[in-house]
């Protein structure tokens, strides 16, 4: 990464872990700012028209259908992958089994960018959970992008300091929040709007479970009590949520 990039990241990861409990307040209180839950991480969106093309030019489409691996724990970084139809699971597993999610991809929403750029070996898993369809830049691509198209890595800072965002949310929630907040926190960051406007999350119990290392049976207890205070509505695949400020109020740790 050029200097400046680097002193660029150097300041977002300043700035969001070098604040203790100040700096977890600030992105709690940050929910209440988002038009919908959730942090859309399209890099698309800080892109002009120009270097919208730019991108969508530099990849090509792969199908990867559902249950297949797009690279796994320890590959080598190849491309940056953008989704465009479908949902993407980004865990790890352990050898004996124990599994562990780290984030829901769906479309428009890019995985495997950072190491193209420090060269690190890919530290997740990424499974198809449906069939999916990417964009994939390859690596040579993508490092054509950056020298040729300024706005792009500002884009990719962007997404970085997003991430980190949630990141740093996370490691807050699981420290200082009561099983029923981080549960709510992570609905909060699921959720998306379908086709008909409603504010959903596709997410099974046993998924949600590895998303917070607890029981079925704790989710299942959480959510009856959810269901009870008109937050959420379960159906078959997803999770309707009803009271979008009741949950956030519930998400609320500090």
């Amino acid at each position: 990464m050029r200097r400046s990039a680097v002193r660029s990241s150097e300041m977002i990861r300043r700035s969001i872990f070098g604040q203790g409990a100040s700096g977890v307040r600030q992105l709690a209180s940050s929910f209440e700012r988002m038009p919908v839950p959730g942090v859309e991480t399209d890099l698309l969106q800080w892109l002009t028209p120009e270097g919208r093309e730019a991108v969508a030019s530099a990849g090509v489409r792969r199908h990867v259908g559902a249950g297949g691996f797009i690279f796994q724990h320890g590959d080598t970084g190849r491309a940056m992958y953008r989704v465009l139809e479908g949902t993407v699971r980004l865990s790890l597993m352990r050898t004996d089994g124990q599994q562990v999610i780290f984030a829901l991809f769906g479309p428009g929403e890019c995985i495997a960018a950072s190491s193209l750029i420090d060269k690190h070996p890919l530290p997740q898993t990424a499974e198809a959970l449906d069939d999916v369809q990417l964009q994939v830049v390859s690596a040579a691509a993508f490092s054509k992008l950056r020298e040729d198209h300024r706005e792009f890595e500002n884009a990719l800072l962007q997404l970085f300091a997003r991430r980190i965002q949630t990141l740093s949310m996370q490691v807050g929630a699981a420290r200082l929040a009561s099983l029923p907040s981080q549960i709510a926190l992570r609905l909060l960051e699921l959720a998306k709007r379908d086709s008909t406007g409603r504010l959903t999350v596709k997410v099974t119990h046993a998924e949600l479970a590895m998303f917070v290392s607890v029981s079925r049976q704790s989710i299942h207890r959480i959510f009856k009590s959810f269901v009870a205070e008109g937050l959420i509505a379960l159906h078959y695949g997803s999770i309707e949520v009803l009271d979008l400020e009741g949950l956030k109020a519930e998400a609320d740790f500090l």
